[in-house]
């Protein structure tokens, strides 16, 4: 797990922690930036042979009401960077952003403005899509380029 800062400013965090790790082997590269909303579908960008492992962590989050999605995704401004840059594996969890720009980056940008049932569900979502990922028998990597 990483923690990034300053994307709106030039990815400083992304950048760094991209030219530190470029060698590293990475399973999956994913970020979770608009908010606290009810995820709602699971896409990836990853290689052909590891859509079935996507498709069964679909079928784990489907009572969760996760949709899958397709395997062109993007992870967030973040990891979508070092996606490309790296070819690094990713997967997006997609949430429900209808509130979000009330808030975002205002005084009210708190966690009391979410949900507690749509946190409460994101970060199932997040947890049980980690854990999978790490429990993986196989690479998710190299990510297809795109077309």
């Amino acid at each position: 797990m990483v923690l990034f800062a300053n994307e709106e400013n030039g990815f400083d965090g992304a950048v760094a922690y991209g030219q530190a790790f470029a060698q590293v082997p990475h399973q999956l590269v994913a970020e979770s930036d608009f908010g606290g909303g009810r995820i709602y579908r699971l896409s990836s960008r990853v290689q052909a042979g590891a859509l079935p492992l996507v498709a069964q962590m679909a079928e784990v989050l489907k009572p969760l009401g996760v949709e899958p999605g397709d395997n062109q995704g993007n992870p967030g401004p973040d990891a979508a960077f070092l996606m490309r840059r790296h070819r690094w594996p990713s997967l997006a969890l997609s949430q429900d952003g209808t509130r979000y720009f009330d808030v975002h980056h205002t005084e009210r940008d708190t966690i009391d403005q979410v949900d507690p049932a749509d946190l409460q569900q994101n970060v199932a979502a997040w947890a049980a899509t980690a854990w999978l990922a790490a429990q993986s028998p196989l690479s998710f990597s190299p990510v297809p380029l795109s077309r």
